[in-house]
């Protein structure tokens, strides 16, 4: 016999994806340079693993391989080798669309049977809220698409409208994170770190990372409209309404996690080689494994 709780459906996560974070330096190809050669200066390892990725793969030939591990950015590829690239060069560039692609990411990863047997927990809807453009990007807005993103309209740049989205969210609960950032190699972990202390506080109705993130309760949400208030763009306001209505808040201590980053290449303000584990000298677990414990609430 299995366990009552798996057969129940497990609580749902919506990702919303807002504009670019506060700050956000758009990259800059040096004189002569253009996009691709600048993701290639800046990342030159990952750049080369890229390369022999692509011989092993997708059978690139070594003359095409030696072009590229020059920085050739014009070199003819087959579909399958061309879309690799476009891959690596998309995921580290500070668009919305790398964004969109890790969320995909995660989303797979989580609906996957076993990761829902074990976890209990679904990202079941990805929301792009766009900026409403007169002539539009079919490009984008197909791309977003075909990831299972759905594309909400804006009619001006800045934080996110809760009042208006309020109504488009169907999820358990509300994950609020800006275009351009990227999502870090154990996100799934942290998010499940982050929903089990909602599920073990039903008082609990909004956190914080401290960093570009915040995840809120949608029935506490629903609770301030219900109650008159209007939400407001910014998370401050929210959070003071929802102490008010006597929910709970939670805020990430310092040296914590991100469920977001953005390189400091691009103005970001957390480390993403650290945004997984504590960043304070004195915080990080003499044992390689604890911090994983305690990511996971077994520790």
């Amino acid at each position: 016999m299995g366990d009552p709780e798996v057969k129940m459906n497990p609580p749902t996560l919506t990702a919303l994806v807002s504009g670019f974070p506060p700050g956000l330096r758009r990259p800059k190809p040096l004189p002569g340079e253009n996009l691709g050669q600048l993701v290639i200066r800046n990342h030159p390892q990952q750049w080369q693993n890229c390369v022999e990725r692509l011989k092993r793969s997708f059978h690139t030939p070594e003359e095409v391989c030696v072009r590229l591990r020059r920085g050739e950015t014009g070199v003819a590829l087959d579909p399958a080798a061309e879309r690799e690239v476009e891959r690596f060069m998309n995921l580290r560039l500070p668009a919305h669309g790398r964004t969109l692609q890790g969320l995909a990411d995660i989303r797979q990863q989580m609906q996957s049977p076993g990761f829902i047997h074990l976890w209990r927990f679904e990202l079941s809807e990805i929301l792009w809220l766009r900026l409403k453009g007169p002539s539009g990007d079919g490009q984008a807005e197909s791309f977003a698409e075909s990831l299972g993103v759905k594309c909400l309209a804006m009619e001006k740049p800045g934080p996110a409208d809760m009042e208006a989205i309020s109504d488009r969210v169907h999820g358990d609960y509300l994950w609020i994170l800006p275009g351009g950032t990227q999502l870090p190699a154990l996100i799934a972990l942290a998010l499940i770190r982050v929903l089990r202390g909602f599920e073990e506080k039903p008082k609990l109705a909004m956190y914080s990372d401290r960093c570009y993130s915040q995840v809120y309760r949608t029935a506490a949400l629903r609770t301030l409209t219900a109650a008159g208030a209007t939400l407001s763009a910014e998370s401050r306001d929210n959070a003071r309404m929802l102490q008010e209505a006597g929910f709970e808040l939670s805020v990430e201590n310092e040296g914590g996690y991100c469920l977001a980053e953005l390189e400091s290449l691009y103005g970001g303000k957390n480390d993403p080689s650290g945004a997984m584990r504590p960043t304070k000298p004195d915080a990080v677990p003499k044992e390689r494994k604890s911090w994983l414990q305690r990511l996971l609430g077994l520790g």
